[in-house]
């Protein structure tokens, strides 16, 4: 409901059985938890403790300039991405802040750091002017990988997604649904359970979680 704050979760005989919400009570028969970097705040008022830490992912767009990027860029050895938008901004990013946080501003460290890995993968930025940066709060799994799992009864968690949240929504919303809908995960998200923490089958990804 828009505009409308879950406040709280309401289990009986071990089942969820809907939300308390700052609009009143939501009853459903099964509930699906996607809340990104708020993945932990919302678990806990189901009784769970995730794997995961909320860092700030701080992002920045460039004032307009003549096409020159066709594609995503990104910079390995700084951690560095860029993409140019329709209105010519460079829209680029790239390291975490190094600290747990809820709130969506960064320090100006990090803004030194990307700065710097720009400059290093193309000179020519140290003459681009920025216009503004945000942050948003990432759900960094200790692996780099996400989970998709049923955690209850009539529970469900799809979190953890790291820095790959937005570009992997589409696919991430299909196989979240196959989970719904029938029960046992889709075939490609098979491995992203959650008790793989606890069962030492963590994921040999590239790695890029929370540490």
């Amino acid at each position: 409901i828009q505009g409308c704050e879950v406040m709280g979760i309401r289990r009986e005989a071990g089942r969820v059985v809907g939300v308390e919400t700052t609009r009143g009570f939501i009853g459903c028969g099964k509930l699906a938890l996607a809340a990104a970097g708020n993945s932990s705040r919302v678990a806990e008022m189901a009784g769970l403790r995730l794997p995961i830490e909320s860092h700030v992912l701080q992002a920045f767009v460039s004032e307009g300039l003549k096409p020159f990027i066709d594609t995503v860029v990104t910079f390995g050895a700084g951690h560095f991405y860029v993409s140019q938008s329709d209105k010519g901004g460079l829209v680029f990013g790239g390291d975490i802040d190094g600290y747990n946080s809820y709130a969506q501003r960064g320090n100006l460290a990090l803004v030194e750091h990307v700065a710097e890995a720009g400059v290093a993968l193309i000179p020519g930025l140290s003459r681009v002017r920025a216009l503004r940066g945000w942050g948003g709060i990432m759900d960094m799994s200790m692996d780099g990988s996400p989970i998709i799992d049923r955690v209850g009864d009539n529970l469900y968690l799809n979190a953890g997604w790291c820095y790959g949240g937005f570009k992997a929504t589409p696919a991430s919303g299909f196989c979240f649904a196959h989970l719904i809908a029938r029960g046992v995960p889709q075939e490609t998200a098979a491995a992203f359970r959650l008790d793989r923490f606890a069962r030492g089958y963590t994921l040999d990804e590239k790695g890029v979680g929370a540490q």
